[in-house]
């Protein structure tokens, strides 16, 4: 049968696996960026487990993080509460964010915005810009087009696939290529645009050979 649409990150959060503690390079690399800058309030689009907002509230920065899933919002307090941190946290849609316009000085976007269909995460990138205040920067990664998971179970749109195998199996994932990355981003201003690959420590190919994760890494302006 072909793979369905029918798990969320909520039953991936249900895995320990998933709930990943250290932060991303992008993320340790633009601290330093921002805090020169004088951008304080952050918005960790998409906070899962809470990696991104405990770092960057040790860090000294205003974090308030969001994301759609109950069990993700659950390690995330859990994390913070331990680290004696603030827990500014939202259950919220990527494509319905309850924030006023101009809220937020900078947000976070790591491995996020590549789930859901063409329609959600463009209202998804509205939304970022939306809740941006003029001359804001978010920092995001989504996957590309060379990952290795590209093709793998049921395309459901251009470029948008109901993974087929490995630990995602029916989770729908979207891999831009340039174009699709640079038209999808038409509202801001790339300021960097970079492909980074990485090892992938919870899945292996055909032969238990390691496979890697494939991605567009992006600071960008409103």
């Amino acid at each position: 049968m072909p793979p369905r649409a029918d798990r969320s990150w909520d039953d991936l959060f249900a895995d320990p696996r998933f709930h990943w503690e250290r932060p991303d390079a992008a993320v340790v690399a633009v601290a330093p960026r921002w805090r020169d800058a004088g951008l304080a309030r952050i918005h960790d689009l998409g906070c899962g487990a809470g990696r991104h907002t405990a770092f960057l509230q040790a860090e000294g920065f205003e974090v308030i993080g969001s994301d759609v899933s109950p069990r993700g919002l659950a390690a995330c307090a859990g994390q913070l509460r331990e680290a004696g941190q603030p827990r500014w946290l939202v259950r919220a849609e990527m494509s319905a964010q309850p924030f006023a316009d101009g809220a937020f000085d900078a947000a976070i976007s790591i491995n996020v915005l590549n789930h859901g269909t063409r329609a959600v995460l463009r209202s998804a990138i509205e939304e970022a810009h939306r809740t941006l205040r003029p001359g804001g920067e978010v920092v995001l990664t989504v996957l590309n087009t060379w990952d290795w998971r590209f093709g793998s179970g049921e395309e459901t749109e251009p470029n948008s696939w109901v993974l087929g195998e490995g630990p995602e199996t029916g989770i729908l994932h979207h891999f831009f290529d340039e174009a699709d990355l640079r038209a999808w981003l038409g509202r801001f201003e790339i300021v960097e645009l970079e492909r980074v690959r990485g090892l992938l420590e919870l899945s292996t190919a055909p032969g238990d050979r390691p496979v890697y994760r494939d991605a567009w890494q992006a600071l960008a302006r409103k």
